[in-house]
């Protein structure tokens, strides 16, 4: 399953969201897990496993490889109930330099969407603000003398996220030798939201690790979820058909009321400077992507 594939069900999906009145929270994860070691006299071996493509709010894949001295393993989880993605990838081949025939590789990819119905009686419009981040590590490390920033070794992520009138924010990243890292990537949405709105969220993430000497290892598996939703004062939500976020367990924040100057005042900035949307934060360690197609390369500082 290629990323081409995974944005083309996420849209599919969307498109049926869109279609109907009542959306339903749904899960899917595809993963693939790859080794060779010829010299060894283990042909090339995959493993690949996926979750059915609808009408499941939970989904959880493992696949692992092992050929002679390459290994790899792939664990994609998306638990659209929760409103939270895990992903874990690594390869390794026990070598000290490139060896023809002897690799592995392996790729997690994970989506989930749904919405909430904001639910308020006779409140007025007001602002609503909801927040999510992507946090992980990652390590790739390679023996002398191969340790050197290649392709052959690194772990490449992609990843998506959007809310009610967001664009969509998407980035590619690059993670190669020799220094382990973490990563912290928050989102942060506010608009203006009224009784009966419906919030849709869509997540997605895509992982790929790749090794011919040495240990590659990435972990989002404390994880990329939705981790705050701010609501005006005298709002709550219920969930969709399929109950996403029914066991949210984030921060749900409804305020004191303001003055309504204070409101008036916010409420009249936001129309100021932006679409009917809203407005939308984001930070990438303080860098950012400005083409939003080729891969972003991180070290660690």
């Amino acid at each position: 399953m290629n990323i081409q594939r995974a944005y083309l069900i996420i849209s599919f999906n969307m498109a049926l969201f869109a279609a109907s009145p009542s959306y339903a929270a749904i899960a899917q994860v595809s993963v693939t897990a790859f080794a060779s070691d010829v010299p060894s006299g283990v042909s090339f071996t995959k493993n690949v496993d996926g979750s059915p493509a609808t009408g499941f709010a939970v989904a959880s894949r493992t696949v692992t490889t092992v050929a002679g001295n390459a290994s790899s393993q792939a664990v994609a989880q998306a638990d659209a109930l929760s409103g939270a993605i895990k992903e874990k990838v690594s390869a390794d081949v026990v070598a000290d330099h490139y060896v023809i025939g002897r690799n592995s590789g392996a790729s997690s990819i994970s989506s989930m969407g749904g919405s909430i119905n904001l639910a308020g009686g006779t409140a007025l419009p007001g602002l609503a603000t909801f927040t999510a981040v992507l946090e992980g590590s990652y390590s790739v490390l390679t023996p002398a003398p191969f340790n050197f920033p290649s392709l052959d070794n690194s772990i490449r992520m992609q990843y998506t996220f959007q809310v009610g009138d967001s664009p969509e924010f998407h980035d590619n990243l690059l993670y190669s030798c020799c220094t382990p890292g973490t990563f912290s990537i928050p989102f942060t949405w506010t608009q203006v939201v009224q009784p009966g709105d419906d919030i849709f969220f869509n997540l997605f993430l895509k992982t790929d690790a790749s090794a011919v000497a040495g240990d590659v290892k990435f972990d989002a598996s404390n994880t990329f979820k939705i981790n705050g939703i701010d609501l005006p004062p005298g709002y709550t939500f219920t969930s969709d058909a399929q109950g996403f976020l029914s066991q949210y367990a984030g921060p749900l924040s409804v305020p004191v009321p303001a003055t309504f100057w204070l409101f008036g005042s916010v409420l009249a900035l936001i129309v100021a400077i932006r679409r009917p949307g809203g407005l939308f934060l984001s930070r990438i360690n303080g860098e950012r992507n400005p083409s939003g197609d080729d891969y972003h390369i991180l070290r660690p500082v």
